[in-house]
């Protein structure tokens, strides 16, 4: 994975296949996670602004609930009104971001000559910043999962997949072997991840966390040679 940079079409970096296919996998879980736990019904449409629907459901699952937080941590009647007032709409535009990036990068908009090089991934200006927020939400449930609460638990959990990727490299100096490798896609759901689990998952989590921030960084730099032009 490279860093965003601004280009003409947008902002672009190379995403290789896997990073493509985990991260498109979980957008899709954490919608599907979203619109369960929201009380979003099947038939709706989510990308057609939905409008309230009845009394909102209250999230059950600690990592929806840093998805739609409580609007009031002191009055519990102004949080339910609101929550009821706002969630539907709230929850569908987080569910039809999530899917939307999905689809994104689902398809890349040009392959490369060597596979190794990954494939160039184009977010046009337009839709930056729903792929940023996207990107957000999936980091959100991933935290929870991971029990990261602040950020010297994330700077740990970094420090930790960076040393086991260097474990890693050392391995695959010895032995071509990978009987012992966790299912890719089993276990993010599921709080208290240890061991290999948790190496693999912090790393999916550290890897949107620098696309997304690469991405910020290019869009703030835009807008202020927006205004230095304007």
């Amino acid at each position: 994975m490279t860093p965003f940079r601004s280009a003409p079409a947008g902002y672009v970096a190379r995403w290789d296949d896997v990073e493509r296919e985990v991260l498109g996998r979980v957008a899709r879980d954490v919608a599907e996670l979203l619109r369960a736990e929201s009380g979003l019904e099947p038939g709706i449409e989510v990308g057609d602004g939905v409008a309230f629907t009845g009394v909102a459901r209250v999230p059950q699952d600690p990592a929806v609930q840093r998805l739609l937080p409580d609007a009031h941590d002191e009055d519990a009647d102004v949080a339910a009104e609101f929550r009821h007032l706002t969630q539907t709409d709230l929850a569908a535009g987080k569910v039809s971001r999530l899917v939307a990036f999905a689809d994104a990068i689902d398809s890349p908009d040009v392959l490369p000559d060597d596979p190794r090089d990954g494939a160039e991934l184009v977010v046009p200006r337009e839709s930056a910043q729903d792929f940023a927020g996207a990107l957000t939400d999936v980091r959100l449930v991933l935290a929870e999962r991971l029990g990261l609460v602040d950020d010297e638990d994330v700077e740990t959990l970094h420090d930790d997949v960076l040393a086991g990727l260097d474990d890693e490299n050392d391995e695959n100096d010895e032995s071509d072997e990978d009987d012992d490798a966790p299912d890719e896609y089993a276990g993010w759901e599921r709080v208290g991840l240890t061991g290999r689990e948790r190496r693999y998952w912090g790393g999916v989590f550290v890897a949107a966390g620098f696309a997304q921030e690469s991405l910020v960084d290019e869009m703030l730099a835009d807008l202020r040679a927006g205004r230095a032009g304007g």
